[in-house]
């Protein structure tokens, strides 16, 4: 069980006490950028409004980090972001406070009780989150009734570890436990004005970590020190990072079409071009840029392609995302680039949660929830168009993110988009 500072302060080098430690003066200087106490009650009103729509007595947040999460619903509920965990979990009760399980104990967890927006923080007994959750969900009166458990990754999906699944279902006979893969989108589907902030810095932090890549590229230098120079960028200005996929090749030989999620220690020469696709987290927020970079003066067929296909094509998707049209509308743009002798990877635009998530808008399908099919205001997007030449050899991705108000659509990531980046040598 837990251990009061105030008892245990004189024998902390024993470790039944330094295990579930509280109530300690530790970390309380700290200062973290954190959502207000109205914005966490705003959306705890909306998980009660679908939860008693839907007939549940409790939902089981998850959350981790994966390539479409940095915490997910855990972030969501609590403020958390740490990417130590497999999987981590709040359990959020149809009355009453919600429960964050922290799986690191002694200084870690007063350290993440000064992060949270949540007063009930309780470690995981060495890893044993089923046990601490039924404890929960039992002071709740929950243990016999709907649980629902959001997604940790969407792709599969994934919602949790089978030994947490299966040692619930054994401290809980009685319960009904329900996966819900869509229900972390329909809580944040649309966004509030103070996630709508944290997304515009968000685009401030996409822009510095471009324009870092700019004064750091140079002949000599490699790929992962660029990844370095965008990722500190970012981390200066009190954000994280997602996505830092960085790639260069020669524009007269070129070997790729769309960024290396894994930059490698390839060495910058003249005549290159650099793609890169980076998000920038603010509170748990993402906002995205890509926007090509060449070594020197661009080839006529490099600037041609960016100018008269890219960038063209570009806008008329954008003349499309706004308040009132259909996902269909917009993807009917898309076959611009066909029409122009080019290809391209199949997806052109997709929503936002919190970070990647639907809508999802290909060249020749859409895939989305009918909830999702009108563009509303409070809705976010991220264009990211990868257009390829017809022989399938050369490419280039750019991209910018978007919100839609009552106004119409707002980009978030003020960066200029019809010239290729150049750096001189």
């Amino acid at each position: 069980m837990a251990n009061n500072w105030v008892e245990v302060r004189y024998e902390l080098d024993k470790s039944d006490n330094f295990k579930e430690i509280y109530n300690s003066p530790w970390y309380s200087d700290t200062v973290y950028e954190r959502f207000s106490d109205g914005e966490y009650q705003r959306r705890y009103a909306h998980a009660r409004e679908l939860m008693a729509r839907d007939g549940f007595d409790a939902y089981i947040f998850t959350g981790g980090q994966n390539i479409y999460s940095m915490g997910g619903a855990v972030s969501w509920a609590t403020g958390l972001y740490d990417d130590r965990g497999m999987c981590q979990y709040v359990v959020f009760p149809k009355e009453g406070e919600p429960m964050l399980v922290y799986p690191h104990a002694g200084c870690h967890i007063e350290a993440a009780r000064k992060m949270v927006s949540i007063k009930d923080v309780r470690g995981s007994r060495g890893g044993q989150y089923a046990e601490v959750m039924a404890e929960k969900l039992k002071e709740a009166g929950a243990q016999e009734g709907r649980i629902g458990i959001t997604a940790i990754d969407r792709l599969g999906p994934e919602y949790m570890g089978v030994k947490v699944y299966q040692d619930l279902v054994r401290l809980l006979p009685k319960a009904t436990f329900e996966f819900l893969p869509g229900l972390l989108h329909e809580l944040t589907r649309y966004k509030s004005a103070e996630e709508m902030e944290a997304m515009e810095r968000a685009g401030e932090l996409a822009v510095d970590a471009l324009e870092a890549l700019l004064a750091t590229a140079r002949p000599g230098v490699h790929e992962y020190e660029l990844a370095a120079a965008g990722t500190h960028a970012i981390m200066k200005g009190n954000g994280l990072v997602h996505l830092m996929m960085i790639g260069s090749t020669s524009m007269h030989d070129p070997k790729m079409v769309f960024p290396n999620p894994l930059p490698s220690a390839r060495v910058l020469k003249e005549g290159d071009i650099i793609l890169n696709e980076m998000v920038a987290l603010y509170k748990g927020y993402s906002a995205k840029i890509g926007h090509p970079i060449t070594i020197g003066p661009p080839t006529k067929e490099a600037e041609r392609f960016y100018k008269d296909i890219v960038v063209e094509g570009y806008r008329a998707l954008e003349a499309k995302l706004v308040p009132g049209n259909t996902l269909k509308d917009v993807q009917e743009a898309a076959s611009f680039f066909r029409k122009k002798g080019a290809q391209s990877r199949p997806i052109m635009i997709h929503g936002l949660d919190l970070i990647t998530a639907p809508p999802n808008i290909y060249t020749d399908q859409v895939r989305a929830l009918p909830e999702d099919e009108l563009i509303r205001p409070g809705n976010s997007y991220a264009i990211e168009i990868t257009i390829i030449n017809g022989e399938g050899t050369f490419g280039m991705f750019l991209s910018r993110t978007y919100l839609m108000t009552e106004e119409g659509q707002r980009c978030i990531v003020d960066y200029p988009l019809d010239e290729l980046a150049v750096v001189k040598v």
